[in-house]
């Protein structure tokens, strides 16, 4: 029993290995991180045309946001609101052009996973990457605020819309499990769609399910550890928040490649017990037919 245990997790290690898992989660990551951006400055853009004003814009955020991250978030809502407003999202989406290279790259890992060809028309290929990575960082930015501001949210609710205290109260109380929901969901949608191969839903719940759970524990404990550990500012000084984040992603799109190959391990069994179902099925009625015809020969 442990040998077999040891074989499988060895095979499993070593096809993580021949498919480039790290290499495809490092050019994601980077990617992935490098949209943020763009997709903050068109978010941030279109809040102009309400009635929003800078500083309560920047008020908000400083309420909500980690405290290493305030002058860098409240320096990009400065450079929104001085710009023009028809730079501003010209450059946005021009950045988000290049940044759908993440989800391009998980693309190209999945590909990789699951040993079939890109074959999709290139430009039809990067629109889709950008509408994915733009999913991808709403689903991020929402289970962020459910799971890491999701208390400070709910004051600032409550505090302005006391009709809706209940409803957010109950939110709030099942964030844990709305966030896990929401990040199957995506995940879901991400095994099944990015590929370039036809597959049910059904066939991707495990890998889903594997990286919605290890993505919200990790991210739990590297909160902790970004909180309460301070040791790579030594190393890293003002640019400590920036590694963390990326180290994060990448640890984060590891996880996402990994589930794929769970996917990939459990199509790969079903294959197999499929295939001797089906053996033993046609070898029985095989024997089936044979003994009618002994039983014919018999009687005549």
């Amino acid at each position: 029993m442990i040998k077999r245990i040891y074989r499988t997790v060895r095979g499993f290690m070593n096809k993580i290995n021949e498919d480039h898992v790290t290499a495809y989660s490092a050019q994601a990551a980077y990617f992935v991180l490098l949209s943020f951006i763009p997709f903050l400055l068109l978010l941030l853009t279109s809040v102009q045309y309400t009635p929003i004003s800078k500083q309560q814009m920047a008020d908000a955020v400083i309420k909500v946001c980690p405290d290493s991250f305030k002058s860098f978030v409240t320096g990009i809502i400065e450079e929104v609101y001085n710009k023009s407003l028809a730079v501003v999202p010209i450059t946005a989406l021009t950045a988000l052009w290049s940044a759908g290279k993440g989800i391009q790259a998980l693309t190209n890992g999945l590909n990789c996973i699951y040993q079939i060809r890109e074959t999709r028309n290139y430009l039809v290929t990067r629109i889709r990457s950008i509408f994915y990575t733009m999913i991808f960082l709403i689903a991020i930015i929402c289970t962020l605020l459910l799971l890491v501001f999701g208390n400070s949210i709910q004051r600032e609710l409550t505090k302005h819309l006391p009709f809706l205290s209940n409803l957010v109260a109950m939110i709030i109380s099942l964030r844990t499990v709305i966030a896990l929901g929401l990040l199957a969901f995506v995940f879901l949608f991400l095994y099944k769609f990015v590929p370039n191969r036809k597959a049910t839903l059904r066939s991707q719940i495990p890998g889903a399910v594997f990286t919605s759970l290890a993505w919200s524990l990790f991210s739990f404990g590297f909160s902790l550890y970004f909180d309460y550990y301070d040791g790579m500012s030594n190393m890293y000084g003002s640019m400590t928040s920036l590694i963390l984040i990326l180290l994060w992603m990448y640890i984060c799109m590891n996880i996402v490649m990994i589930g794929a190959e769970i996917n990939c391990y459990f199509e790969e069994k079903f294959r197999q017990v499929h295939s001797a179902a089906v053996e033993r099925i046609r070898k029985e009625y095989v024997q089936l037919l044979e003994g009618g015809r002994e039983e014919e020969e018999k009687e005549k």
